[in-house]
């Protein structure tokens, strides 16, 4: 079980159609994961370029 909440990007996801038979790419996000009332972890990021 999860413990905290943090944020998701917006993805892709390939939705299957029952109905058409086939896979359609769809987008979610942004949203919050996680259960209502866990602290939120928020995280910095940094990335090094290397030329």
């Amino acid at each position: 079980m999860y413990h905290h909440r943090w944020p998701v990007r917006m993805h892709k996801v390939r939705q299957w159609y029952p109905s058409l038979q086939e896979h359609r790419v769809i987008w979610r996000g942004p949203y919050i994961k996680g259960p209502a009332g866990a602290p939120l972890m928020m995280g910095e990021k940094a990335f090094l370029v290397d030329p």
